[in-house]
């Protein structure tokens, strides 16, 4: 599997010491990455400024704390200290999310919670990172992991795309996910969850997969409303109102489908509810609070929800100079 050390890299730099370009062609070799994109990668950083330094050692720190089980620690710490206060991120599968504790929540707390579940978890866990592609430009990094995600049943490759502009004190402020080929990954797993799924759920193996993960779903979303969502909070009037409505009422859908007015939506809500009823019970309710709601396409492809836009240019040009070309 490739792997950039980027914690030995950035300790390099940290020391200022000055790479030249034979030496940064045999680190090539072992990070195992392309040697072009390498070679000018480095060239870059070795004569950039500080604030590059700070984003190196932020995307070296993520892949350690975005594993299992380290995430379950950062989860308790409400707030990730990599980023800031006033962060606004969006990962295109489950939503956008605004503030360090939020998206601490969305980020680290929800895998945590899977990661520890007593059944058959529908959602894996991150067990390792490596970087494939990377490129910086001002405050803004575009970065490609590979994540190795545990399902139990099995350990699959995930491809995740991330956009991330700093702030001065190496902060990630905003970011942009995507999580490549997401619609792959339910068809690959589905039949290797139906027999723990059908044994846990006391349910004959040939029970339709869809109807398996739906059930398994309801089970772990309306035992966490019973428990957490209680007075003002409740969302439900029964428990097996709570079923119905997730069993019969709306799709379980696919993992692409993390936002919208779907079971598998509230299925990823259930594991923040321990951390803030408050904030979450609504989530899991039919209403959806806001996150587990129908969505338009357009509206969502053309929604800005970034207050600075990724757009970065080289050699001091201003988005300005290409305004007309770019449509900003």
């Amino acid at each position: 599997m490739p792997h950039c050390d980027l914690a030995s890299t950035t300790a390099h730099l940290n020391r200022g010491e000055q790479l030249n370009v034979r030496e940064k062609s045999t680190n090539c070799i072992h990070c195992n990455m392309p040697r072009v994109f390498i070679l000018c990668f480095f060239v870059c950083v070795a004569s950039a400024a500080p604030t590059v330094v700070q984003m190196m050692n932020w995307l070296a720190q993520l892949q350690q704390d975005w594993t299992y089980p380290r995430l379950v620690d950062i989860a308790k710490s409400i707030e990730y200290q990599g980023f800031s206060s006033d962060i606004i991120g969006r990962i295109d599968i489950t939503g956008t999310f605004a503030g360090s504790e939020l998206n601490t929540e969305y980020v680290f707390g929800s895998l945590a919670d899977f990661g520890t579940d007593k059944n058959t978890s529908l959602i894996g866990v991150p067990v390792n990172i490596s970087v494939s592609e990377l490129l910086v430009q001002g405050n803004v990094m575009s970065v490609s992991l590979i994540s190795y995600f545990n399902w139990t049943v099995d350990i699959l490759p995930v491809q995740w795309n991330l956009l991330l502009m700093f702030n001065d004190e190496g902060q990630v402020m905003q970011y942009d996910t995507q999580l490549v080929r997401s619609s792959w990954l339910f068809p690959i797993l589905l039949p290797k969850l139906v027999p723990r799924l059908a044994a846990e759920l006391d349910m004959p193996v040939d029970t339709d997969p869809t109807v398996l993960v739906s059930m398994r779903a309801a089970y772990d979303i309306c035992s966490k409303h019973e428990t957490y969502c209680v007075g003002e909070l409740q969302q439900y009037n029964s428990t097996a109102e709570c079923m119905d409505f997730i069993t019969n009422q709306i799709p379980f859908g696919d993992i692409w489908q993390g936002s919208q007015n779907t079971g598998i939506c509230r299925y990823w809500h259930k594991a923040m509810v321990p951390l803030r009823p408050s904030e979450h019970c609504p989530h899991i309710g039919p209403s959806g609070g806001g996150m587990c709601i129908d969505r338009d396409y357009a509206q969502v492809v053309t929604e800005k929800v970034f207050p600075v836009p990724f757009i970065q240019l080289p050699g001091g040009l201003q988005v300005t100079d290409f305004s007309r070309c770019l449509g900003v």
